[in-house]
């Protein structure tokens, strides 16, 4: 709430002290709580008729002629009262009647008996004077209401921008006083439609302070007399004058570098002019001087120097004048951080505290010690920060790890941080298990106790629990083990047992827990066991199955009731009946159960089965609300969105998806975390975006909540992009990628070379800079502008001038065959950067081809023609000077080439010694035959001629030849080919001389044997197997026949 002016009214002030408004009073009191603001001063409560928010519309009374009519009535009736009591006797004990209007209305309300009571006055003349008293008073109380009614406006004067003096006329003559009525004037200050009393009294003026200049007020007057209460007055309106502004607060400095101050301010109250401008001073100590006149409320102050003291201080200009200098900020520039410290050394551990010590280096320095509590997943957190060497943190988990790290900090900024370390809080001893309690109903000879875990397990995992049993013998040990129930069997039946547990942790045993007495009973069926989870938990419903018990105790199951534990422990009954396999329905997702099972036949109920314990599946959580977006900058908005219900599983992390198109294949995942709120940078101005969230738990991704729509603001351009070149002896042709414009139309491009700066005209996206050094490297950059400003730069590049390319080599042509040419170029050591492009045609065609690119001093063309003419030329290129000239084309011829390889020979016997060989022909050549025996296979020459076909004679009976012919053209001879095999018949033995030999012996000839040809081999091949094929169906089907 505004601060309302405040009214110079000292003897309002007194008499209202620490009062407050009557319950049920209307008019200004509305406003008023229980006690005043302390500007504001107190006025008696108006009565119930009061009502002045806003003010009443002042009564158009008639000036003059009514007015004094009224003064005139007015005056003749209190002269008449004045007669009237003058009459009567002032001594006797007869009680005056009253002509009070307030008394007289009181009177008339309470319902009494008027002024007049038992006295010396007669009953006549009694009544007479009360009833003509009564009738005057009611016309006095109509004539003053009338003439508070025709009160005029208040007048207003002597106006400063914070105060002003208002001025009003009394309603009364002068000289005709009230009787008995006091007239009090209360004073009403209306500011933008509402009104306030800030003054009440006797006095007709006040001056009304702690306006605020600039403003416009209105003020309106009401008169009290007594409880009767006039109209309010016509309003006066004025506005306090303008004021210069007021003593802005001291700049602040928001970022410090070593050569330069950023420095902000607060805005402060223009008192009804507009502020124009700030005006900046500094002091190095010569005495402030201005450095600038800013028309925003920050400034950055460049070209420092470092570790510099500076003061600062700032004052507001308006319409009307400077406002006071604020107060000095003395800030100094920085210097170098300093280096990372040692990482904090544990000094001293308990459950609770960790006493952490570190060593300081030089004095000035300031220590931060941070803190990461994993379990919270928070980070790193600050928990100490000061020049003390020692610190203790309290407050810790017991058995926990903690992580810390420390940074040193002094006037010239923050240095890097340590190393992490890790220090455990230590464990404690475990608080004591609860009481044992009995798990069913005991039994003759056994029965089965639970307990609950302790309260604090002291940090550490519970190792084990220790269960003792006494059955006046003394306590022994029953149980030791990790569960929290034990079975205690071979008891005697109708005997008292006291039960106690203990539990051990790391830090050793804890005290024994309460007693419990437990007396075994009668045999009743045994307990049936742990029920089962058949097939996987729902999110509202589970199928759980059981086996009987082992013992029925004598008399058949005659029901079974399953019971079901929720997270409020109070069982309830999901099932009832013979089966032994039920479904628990009405289940919340998520959320852990304990189930359990008991028998009941004819003696009653059976002991409890065990509880099995099932967690029902979570589903997802609902559709977060539509986030929440605040654009920061034009490269950067920050989103916010409330938690949905997680539905029975803890949200794990949101996902904050973008998009800029809207459909749904374009949203892609920008952020996943616990944290309700994210900045997302790195925004293109003036470009839509869509953002939706979802959120994720245990059992999955919820539905996204709706799309939120936002349009980032417009900006200068962002930085081309793709600058690449074309670089002579002395110019650089420039060609960059025309960047986003960012909502704001690109009108011009801005280069800078070293230290020299070109425009392009328009929008053109290259630039050639000419009048450049040779093989000399310069730094270019490029920005864009548009109505905005100039964008941001390119990553500069830096760019070359090329030196004068290289001179051709000579070529040579090196080896020479009838289909290649080996060419070699260049003489001594080459550079590895110098490239060659060797190219060549053949005569008869006229554009080159090439034929080599690459580093090498020779290359081979290989696939041409025999004895053909090709002509040949190359051209040096380096990295630095670019591609040289060709060389003068220079022609070089192939060789001859053998010939082919011809086909095998074909060879056939035209006599029994005899056999003719024919081949194939070729063009221009000559041929040479050879023949060996295949037992030796030593070729010799039979023939050598221009003929295809030869007669080879004198052939030996019995014996295997080889066969191969090859082509010779213009002295080169061609490839062989492949060998012809034939065999010559041996002699057909005949009885006689001639076939014994010289020792008297008879030789054995060997007749001939006649080959099958490879189709005559095939054909038989496929006969025998067809013959075969029938044989085997002829005996399958005999098998397959049924017999008659």
């Amino acid at each position: 709430m505004e601060k309302l002016p405040e009214a110079d009214n000292d003897d309002f002030k007194k008499q209202n002290k620490g009062k407050g408004p009557a319950n049920g009073a209307a008019g200004p009191q509305q406003y008023y709580s229980g006690g005043y603001a302390p500007h504001y001063h107190h006025m008696a409560p108006p009565p119930p008729q009061l009502q002045h928010s806003p003010p009443p519309p002042p009564i158009a009374f008639q000036k003059d002629e009514r007015t004094q009519r009224q003064y005139s009535k007015l005056k003749q009736k209190l002269e008449k009262k004045q007669n009237r009591n003058n009459g009567i006797d002032i001594n006797s004990n007869t009680s005056t009647p009253s002509l009070s209007p307030r008394k007289e209305l009181n009177g008339s309300r309470g319902g009494g008996s008027g002024g007049a009571s038992s006295g010396a006055w007669s009953e006549g003349e009694g009544s007479s004077a009360s009833a003509s008293l009564q009738g005057d008073d009611d016309n006095d109380t109509q004539a003053v209401l009338d003439l508070l009614s025709a009160t005029r406006k208040p007048q207003v004067s002597e106006m400063t921008p914070t105060s002003a003096l208002v001025q009003w006329n009394s309603p009364l003559p002068e000289g005709v006083p009230l009787p008995r009525h006091e007239l009090t004037y209360d004073l009403l200050l209306g500011d933008r439609g509402r009104y306030k009393a800030i003054y009440s009294g006797p006095s007709l003026s006040c001056r009304v302070r702690d306006l605020r200049p600039g403003c416009e007020y209105s003020v309106c007057l009401q008169i009290r007399a007594g409880e009767l209460t006039g109209a309010a007055s016509e309003a006066a309106t004025f506005r306090a004058p303008a004021a210069p502004p007021d003593r802005p607060a001291a700049p602040r400095v928001t970022q410090r570098a070593r050569t330069s101050l950023l420095l902000r301010w607060t805005a402060t109250a223009d008192n009804g002019a507009r502020i124009l401008h700030y005006l900046l001073e500094m002091n190095t100590g010569e005495g402030f001087v201005e450095v600038a006149r800013p028309r925003t409320r920050q400034h950055t102050a460049n070209n420092l120097q470092s570790q510099t003291l500076y003061r600062f201080r700032i004052a507001a200009v308006n319409e009307v004048g400077k406002s006071d200098w604020s107060d000095e900020l003395t800030v100094w520039t920085t210097g170098a951080p300093p280096a990372a410290p040692q990482p904090p050394e544990l000094q001293t551990a308990t459950p609770d505290s960790l006493a952490l010590i570190w060593k300081r280096r030089t004095q000035e320095e300031e220590f931060t010690l941070q803190m990461d509590d994993r379990m919270l997943g928070h980070g790193f957190l600050p928990v100490y920060a000061g020049h003390d060497l020692r610190h203790v943190c309290t407050g810790l988990r017991r058995a926990t790890e903690y992580r810390f790290r420390l940074r040193c900090e002094t006037a010239d900024g923050q240095g890097s941080w340590s190393a992490e370390v890790i220090y455990p809080t230590l464990p404690e001893r475990p608080a004591p298990p609860g009481r044992p309690v009995l798990r069913g109903k005991a039994h003759a000879r056994a029965f089965r106790l639970k307990w609950d875990a302790p309260v604090e397990d002291g940090g550490s995992p519970i190792a084990s629990y220790t269960l003792e049993l006494d059955g006046g013998e003394g306590y022994r040990q029953a149980y030791t083990g990790p569960e929290r129930e034990a079975h205690c069997d071979r008891l005697q039946p109708g005997t008292p047992y006291r039960a106690r547990v203990c539990c051990e942790n790391e830090a050793g045993l804890s005290d024994w827990s309460p007693t419990e007495t437990v007396t075994t009973d009668a045999t009743h069926s045994a307990a049936c066991p742990a029920p089962e989870l058949v097939g996987k938990t729902r999110a509202t419903s589970a199928a759980v199955r059981w086996r009987q018990p082992d013992c029925d105790g004598g008399t058949p199951i005659t029901e079974y009731r399953v019971e079901v534990v929720g997270s409020d422990d109070l069982p309830r009954i999901a099932y009832s009946g013979i089966d032994r396999e039920c479904i628990l329905r009405d289940l919340s997702p998520g959320h852990n159960y304990k189930v359990r099972v008991t028998a009941y036949n004819r003696v009653g109920a059976s002991v409890p089965s065990p509880m099995l314990e099932i967690v029902t599946a979570p589903a997802p959580p609902d559709a977060p609300a539509m986030p929440i977006a605040f654009i920061e900058s034009p490269n950067s908005a920050r989103l916010e969105w409330t938690a949905p219900r997680d539905n029975g599983a803890q949200i794990l992390d949101y996902r904050l998806e973008m998009s800029s198109t809207n459909v749904e294949e374009s949203f892609s995942e920008i952020f996943k975390g616990i944290e309700t709120s994210y900045i997302v940078r790195k925004l293109t101005p003036f470009s839509p975006y869509f953002f939706r969230v979802s959120a994720s738990n245990a059992a999955g991704r919820g539905a996204p909540s709706g799309v939120r729509d936002v349009l980032m603001p417009r900006a200068p351009p962002a930085a081309p992009t793709g600058i690449r070149h074309e670089a002579t002896a002395d110019s650089l042709h420039v060609h960059w990628k025309a960047p986003v414009d960012h909502g704001a139309e690109i009108v011009q491009y801005k280069v800078e070379v070293d230290d020299s700066e070109f425009e392009t005209e328009g929008i053109a996206t290259e630039y050639c800079v000419e009048g450049l050094l040779p093989d000399t490297i310069y730094r270019v950059r490029v920005a864009a502008l548009n109505e905005l400003g100039v964008g941001e730069w390119s990553e500069p590049v830096r760019l070359a001038t090329r030196p004068p390319p290289p001179r051709p080599p000579r070529l040579e042509c090196v080896q020479r065959a009838h289909n290649y040419l080996k060419i070699k170029w260049g003489e001594g050591t080459a550079s590895e950067s110098t490239q060659y492009c060797l190219e060549m045609r053949a005569l008869d065609l006229r554009d080159f081809r090439v034929a080599y690119r690459g580093s090498g001093r020779s290359f081979k063309v290989k696939k041409l023609k025999e004895t053909t003419a090709y002509a040949f030329r190359i051209r040096a290129s380096d990295d630095r000077g670019g591609r040289g000239e060709f060389s003068d084309p220079v022609e070089f011829c192939t060789t001859a080439a053998p010939p082919p390889a011809l086909r095998a020979p074909t060879i056939e016997l035209s006599a029994p010694r005899t056999a003719l060989v024919e081949w194939e022909s070729c063009a221009d050549a000559s041929f040479v035959l050879q023949c060996a025996r295949a037992k030796d296979a030593l070729y010799r020459q039979v023939y050598a001629g221009g003929e295809t076909r030869y007669h080879l004679e004198e052939l030996e009976h019995g014996c295997e030849y080889l066969v191969r012919v090859c082509a010779v053209r213009a002295g080169l001879a061609g490839a062989w080919s492949s060998t012809t095999r034939i065999v010559v018949p041996a002699l057909v033995p005949t009885i006689g001389a001639n076939s014994i030999g010289a020792g008297g012996r008879a030789r054995r000839t060997r007749g001939t044997r006649t080959r099958l040809e490879p189709r005559q081999t095939a054909l038989l091949i496929l006969a025998a197997f067809v013959a075969l094929a029938l044989l085997v169906a002829v005996g399958v089907q005999r098998l397959v026949e049924p017999r008659p």
